[in-house]
């Protein structure tokens, strides 16, 4: 069997390897491949779902030992004066909103961004999403560390998993976050103070959360189903009003009798 010029070009430029050289390449195939072998199994993984309930969000971010400075709160329009009733600063924005009606508008973002050449920044704090039914756990989680200045404490549990997650990619964040025995431990329990029965693990929700929040002073959509964080473009006022004009251009108006719920992350009142 003869080899292609593309196979035989890469055997002929391929560098001589000293052995050194040799085993960093085997332990580098090989860590390469417990991290995938391990991703596969926390995939098949679920977790009870987060209820779109700031009590309940605010109940994880205590058991996370966040500061309470910063709390969750309901954004009950989009008209000006209830977004007024938000306190400022606001962190971060979630957004619940239902996620098979969603599909193909998702779909063809992610295709028009692939054929625009689109990078995001590296510098964000972006996790994929790799447990069934976290989109709440990932969306809050995002919400943090994105602002982790302002709302984790010192010398916390989620501090140290951040601190040691920042240098690592969005599929090995992802991967620890899974196995983060702390966060899955704080899900479980702040999914069961809901204000309706809690779903069976593993049973099929079909709302999602996303999470935005301002990085770069741009508005970033950050989806642990996506490959990556999406830019939505510069801050043109405070990161509440412009989330919202987000929202209502990539989401509501593609679903407008859909169920949306929408959170935001700000100052304690």
């Amino acid at each position: 069997f003869a080899a292609s010029a593309i196979e035989t070009d890469a055997l002929l430029t391929e560098p001589v390897r000293r052995p050194t050289q040799q085993r960093a390449a085997r332990t580098e195939q090989l860590q390469a491949r417990q991290a995938s072998s391990m991703a596969a199994e926390v995939k098949k993984e679920f977790w009870l779902p987060l209820e779109s309930n700031p009590e309940v969000l605010n109940g994880f971010r205590d058991k996370l030992s966040a500061s309470n400075a910063f709390a969750f709160h309901d954004v009950y329009g989009f008209d000006p004066d209830l977004l007024a009733m938000v306190p400022q600063p606001c962190l971060a924005v979630l957004l619940l909103f239902p996620y098979a009606e969603m599909a193909a508008a998702k779909a063809a973002q992610l295709e028009r961004l692939r054929s625009e050449g689109y990078a995001p920044d590296a510098g964000i704090f972006f996790m994929r999403q790799y447990v069934g039914n976290a989109c709440g756990t990932i969306a809050c989680v995002h919400a943090l560390a994105a602002n982790s200045d302002f709302t984790v404490s010192a010398g916390s549990e989620l501090e140290a998993w951040i601190g040691a997650n920042k240098p690592l990619s969005a599929e090995d964040r992802g991967t620890n976050l899974a196995l983060a025995k702390f966060v899955s431990a704080a899900t479980s329990e702040s999914a069961q103070e809901g204000q309706t029965a809690a779903p069976d693990v593993g049973d099929d929700v079909n709302h999602h959360f996303v999470a935005f929040v301002a990085h770069n002073n741009c508005v970033y959509e950050l989806d642990g189903t996506k490959p990556y964080p999406i830019n939505h473009g510069p801050l043109s006022s405070d990161l509440l009003s412009d989330a919202i004009e987000v929202i209502k251009r990539e989401f509501v108006a593609h679903v407008p009798d859909g169920q949306f719920n929408i959170m935001a992350l700000a100052s304690v009142e």
